[in-house]
């Protein structure tokens, strides 16, 4: 059933049309605040972002930044079937395949992997379309700007060696990285 509301369309009255009134409550709110935090800077609720980080809340539904998950033996998992690739609705997922030369069990692997993340809307249709869960958006780092374009471009390497829990940059990623290299050199 529909329910009908009405409204009183009264027309307004000489100080509401000059909105002195209005204009005299928010300055109000606006001086309350400034002498408060003027004379009392103790209760500022202030973050020096990157030194000072809030934890991130435990959700499940959290996104963050992108990693590619590895197998036991090293090697990435995805198999460049290109799923993430055509779910993005930025199009900011770029997928480089080549095929192993040995008797592999996994046919392709990926050559390059890029994400431009200054186009990523972070929405998380990769990581849902990959049939072999090899995408995870579970890093616990929000991206964030950058100084240079070039920041905000993740490849195969960055999205190997963020693994949660591990600093970005070092970590045992990094380790295992390198070995996958050389194993694919060796071949």
């Amino acid at each position: 059933m529909i329910r009908i509301k009405k409204v009183d369309n009264r027309p307004l009255t000489l100080a509401e049309r000059l909105y002195f009134t209005e204009v005299a409550a928010g300055m109000l709110v606006t001086l309350k605040h400034f002498f408060r935090n003027l004379f009392k800077p103790s209760n500022i609720v202030t973050v020096s972002y990157p030194e000072e980080r809030l934890p991130l809340p435990g959700n499940a539904r959290l996104r963050t930044r992108h990693r590619l998950k590895l197998r036991a033996d090293g090697t990435p998992k995805c198999v460049a079937c290109y799923m993430c690739q055509t779910a993005c609705p930025a199009y900011c997922i770029e997928i480089t395949a080549g095929e192993y030369s040995d008797g592999n069990p996994v046919e392709k692997y990926p050559v390059g992997f890029d994400i431009d993340l200054s186009r990523c809307v972070m929405c998380g249709m990769c990581v849902e379309a990959c049939p072999e869960d090899a995408i995870a958006m579970d890093t616990g780092e929000i991206p964030g700007g950058a100084l240079a374009r070039e920041d905000m471009f993740m490849t195969k390497r960055d999205l190997l060696r963020n693994l949660p829990g591990e600093p970005s940059l070092l970590g045992a990623s990094n380790r295992l990285h390198n070995e996958w290299d050389r194993k694919v050199k060796k071949k």
